[in-house]
C-alpha cells in the first residue's frame, strides 16, 4: 500500500469519526418517533457522544503516543463495534449506550490517526494539516450526509453503512511500525484551545440549528436540506485551499471567526423563510470554518513535541464546545419556539377571520386549525397547516388562506431560530478574547 493511499485511508477515518458528532442531526425526528421520547431526552442521542468524546480524547491520547498503531486498531474496532449497535439498537437506552461508546472508539481512533499520519506523511506538520483537514470536512458534511441517508435509507443506515468504511480503513494500520515517544508532551496551547471551543460552541448553530430549522421548520425533506447545507464545507474546503500559505495564522484566525460569526448573525436576521436566503450566510460561515478551525488546530498542534498529546488536547477543545453549545442552545430555542407558538396562534385566527371564506365556516376552520396546533404540540413537531383542510375543497378562497397560515408558521418558525443564531453569533465572536489575550504566547 502506497503512503498516499494510506494517508487517505487515515483521513477517511478522521472524517468519518468526527463526522458522527452532527451526522445524526436530521434523524432525530424519526428516532424520536420511533422511541416515543420527550425531545429533550433524544438530543442526548448528539450529546452524548460529543461529551463522551470531548472527556476521552486526552487520555486517549497518553496511550496513542505509546502504541498509536494498536490504539488505531482498538479505536476502529470499537468504533465499528459501537454503530454497529447503534444500527441494530432495540430501545433508546441501548442506542444511547453505543453512542457513548462511539465516543470512546472515535477518540481513539482520531487521535491515534494524527501519529500514524506522521509515519505516512513523513512530516509533523503536513500531517497536522491532513489531520486538520479531515476533521473540519466530516464534521461540515455531517448533518448533509445523515439527511440524504435518513431519507433513502431510514435513520439506522447512518450507523450500519459506517462499519464497512471503518473495516476499510483498518487496512491503513496494516504493516505500519508503531513508535514511542517518550519526550514530555508540554502544556497545551490555551489560548488556541479556547477559543477552539468557544468557535466550536457558536458552530452548533450552523450544523445543527440550520438543519433543524429547515426540516422541522420549513418543512424541507431531510435530503433536500442535507444538499442545501453543503454549502458549508464546500466553502470551508475551497477556502482552506485557495488562502496563501504566506498569509499569517494570526490573520486567518481573526478573519475567520470574524466570517462566521458574522455568518451566524446574518442566519438571525433572515428577512423571511427559504432556503436560498441561507446560503450567503452559509458562504460566510463556511469560509469562516476553512481559515479559524484549521489555523487554531494547527496553531495548538503543529510543531509541538508529543503533537498526538496536543491533538487530543484540540479535539477536545472542540467537542467540549459543541456540548456547550448544545446546552446554551437548545433551551433558548425552545423557549422561543413556545412564545413565538401563541403568536403564531393569534396571527393565525386574524388571518382566519380577514379570509374570504363563507362566514360560517371560519369558526371550525377555526377550532380546526387550534385541533392541528394540539396535536402537533403532543407530538413535539410544528403543526401541519394543510392537515386542517385536507377535507375541504380546494378553491381559491381555502388555497389563499392555507398560504397566509403557512406563511404566519414560517414567519414564526424563522423569529424562533433568530434569537438562537445571534447568541451563536456572540459565542463565536468571543473567541477572538483569548486570541487577543495570547498574543504573547508563543506559538
Amino acid at each position: 500500500m502506497t503512503p498516499r493511499v494510506r494517508s487517505a485511508l487515515l483521513g477517511l477515518g478522521v472524517g468519518l469519526a468526527l463526522a458522527d458528532s452532527s451526522i445524526v442531526t436530521l434523524a432525530l425526528p424519526e428516532i424520536l418517533a420511533e422511541f416515543d421520547v420527550s425531545i429533550t431526552t433524544v438530543a442526548w442521542v448528539l450529546t452524548s457522544f460529543n461529551l463522551v468524546l470531548a472527556v476521552s480524547a486526552v487520555p486517549a491520547a497518553y496511550f496513542a503516543r505509546r502504541a498509536p498503531r494498536v490504539v488505531f486498531v482498538v479505536g476502529s474496532v470499537v468504533f465499528a463495534a459501537a454503530s454497529l449497535a447503534c444500527g441494530l439498537a432495540p430501545s433508546f437506552e441501548v442506542l444511547l449506550v453505543a453512542r457513548c461508546a462511539q465516543g470512546v472508539g472515535a477518540a481513539l481512533l482520531v487521535v491515534a490517526a494524527l501519529d500514524l499520519l506522521s509515519l505516512t506523511a513523513g512530516d509533523d506538520a503536513r500531517a497536522a494539516r491532513m489531520w486538520v483537514v479531515a476533521g473540519v470536512l466530516g464534521a461540515a458534511l455531517g448533518p448533509a450526509a445523515g439527511g440524504i441517508l435518513t431519507e433513502t435509507l431510514g435513520w439506522e443506515s447512518i450507523f450500519l453503512v459506517q462499519v464497512p468504511v471503518v473495516l476499510a480503513v483498518l487496512l491503513a494500520a496494516s504493516r505500519l511500525a508503531s513508535r514511542r515517544l517518550e519526550a514530555p508532551a508540554g502544556r497545551p496551547h490555551l489560548t488556541a484551545n479556547a477559543a477552539l471551543l468557544l468557535l466550536s460552541g457558536g458552530l452548533v448553530a450552523a450544523l445543527f440549528l440550520l438543519v433543524l430549522m429547515l426540516v422541522d421548520g420549513w418543512g424541507l425533506s431531510p435530503a433536500a436540506a442535507g444538499i442545501g447545507v453543503t454549502v458549508m464545507p464546500l466553502a470551508a474546503v475551497a477556502a482552506a485551499r485557495l488562502v496563501p500559505t504566506s498569509v499569517s495564522s494570526a490573520t486567518r484566525i481573526s478573519s475567520g471567526i470574524v466570517l462566521a460569526g458574522g455568518g451566524l448573525a446574518a442566519l438571525g436576521l433572515l428577512p423571511r423563510a427559504g432556503w436560498a436566503w441561507t446560503v450567503p450566510p452559509q458562504l460566510l460561515v463556511g469560509v469562516g470554518i476553512g481559515l479559524a478551525l484549521s489555523a487554531l488546530t494547527e496553531r495548538a498542534v503543529a510543531g509541538r513535541s508529543a503533537q498526538v498529546v496536543h491533538g487530543g488536547w484540540t479535539l477536545a477543545a472542540r467537542h467540549a464546545g459543541v456540548v456547550l453549545g448544545l446546552v446554551l442552545l437548545a433551551p433558548v430555542l425552545t423557549t422561543a419556539l413556545d412564545r413565538n407558538e401563541d403568536r403564531a396562534v393569534r396571527a393565525g385566527a386574524a388571518e382566519v377571520l380577514d379570509s374570504e371564506i363563507a362566514a360560517l365556516d371560519k369558526l371550525r376552520v377555526a377550532q380546526d386549525v387550534l385541533d392541528e396546533i394540539e396535536r402537533a404540540r403532543g407530538a413535539g413537531e410544528l403543526p401541519r397547516v394543510a392537515a386542517a383542510f385536507e377535507e375541504r375543497s380546494a378553491t381559491d378562497e381555502y388555497r389563499a388562506l392555507v398560504a397566509g397560515l403557512q406563511d404566519q408558521l414560517d414567519r414564526a418558525v424563522t423569529d424562533a431560530f433568530s434569537t438562537p443564531f445571534l447568541l451563536a453569533a456572540a459565542l463565536a465572536f468571543a473567541a477572538l478574547v483569548p486570541m487577543w489575550l495570547g498574543r504573547w504566547e508563543p506559538l
